[in-house]
């Protein structure tokens, strides 16, 4: 849980940063926003996958979402 949190959170901030200073800032700065939104794409997508429509009403945190996503899909074995 705390590594998909991690890289759900981190990454756009961290990649964003490097190449702010490897290549030119404003390079890192598109890359952080762009990254910022497809994280947020990903954790929507997660709580679609994841969380009971009727609980959907509620405002979820990010690490929230992600409690639910591998409870429910990684944690939780269906048996048939």
């Amino acid at each position: 849980m705390i590594v998909v949190y991690t890289a759900i959170s981190f990454t756009p901030l961290l990649l964003g940063s490097w190449l702010g200073y490897t290549y030119n800032v404003w390079i890192g700065i598109a890359f952080f926003l762009f990254l910022t939104l497809v994280s947020g794409i990903v954790s929507s997508k997660m709580r679609i996958a994841s969380i009971p429509l009727v609980q959907r009403e509620m405002n979820y945190s990010t690490l929230a979402i992600v409690k639910w996503y591998v409870a429910k899909n990684i944690c939780f074995e269906e048996r048939s």
